[in-house]
């Protein structure tokens, strides 16, 4: 079975430029309008959502050989990849953690009892559905095969819902 990608790009408002104030001519009813036009069951079935803001003339003219301070190179990023990707074939009988079961997902991303109280914590605030919940511990799980780790750890459970819609966090710390 193949894993398929499924890559939404938006525009955060009508011209483009929130949250930059500075050029963003919208109101902030146009704002919330413009962003609810994904329903909420298709922005439950995407895994991780990126905000990416624009680049200066700097960043786009450094030396893509030579990584910046505390960054990795290109192959070292590969390596950790490739042994995730190995790790998540072993443990899930040939398959990626994205493409887990639910019952599979119970079996092979446990985590301890302050993950347990973060996702419980996570899941009243944010009401997530049961295939959020499900594609936060799979994100989690790669997250931890990526850092080489056996278990999902805490950190691994909060950097995988940081990862889910900005909106959807945005919406709960209004509530």
């Amino acid at each position: 079975m193949n894993c398929i990608n499924f890559i939404v790009p938006m525009n955060p408002c009508p011209c483009g430029y929130y949250p930059d104030i500075g050029r963003c001519r919208c109101t902030e009813s146009a704002i919330r309008k413009y962003q609810s036009r994904l329903s909420g069951p298709i922005l439950d079935r995407i895994d991780v959502f990126a905000e990416v803001s624009a680049l200066t003339m700097e960043e786009l003219s450094f030396d893509r050989d030579k990584p910046g301070e505390g960054q990795e190179s290109s192959a070292a990023i590969r390596s950790r990849v490739l042994r995730a990707r190995e790790m998540q074939k072993e443990r899930g009988e040939g398959r990626f953690n994205a493409l887990l079961t639910p019952e599979e997902t119970d079996r092979f991303c446990e985590t301890d009892k302050e993950g347990k109280r973060l996702l419980k914590k996570v899941f009243g605030k944010l009401g997530l559905s049961a295939r959020s919940y499900y594609r936060i511990l799979r994100v989690a799980r790669t997250i931890a095969d990526l850092d080489g780790s056996e278990k999902i750890e805490k950190a691994h459970l909060a950097e995988a819902v940081s990862c889910r819609a900005p909106a959807e966090l945005k919406t709960a710390e209004a509530r």
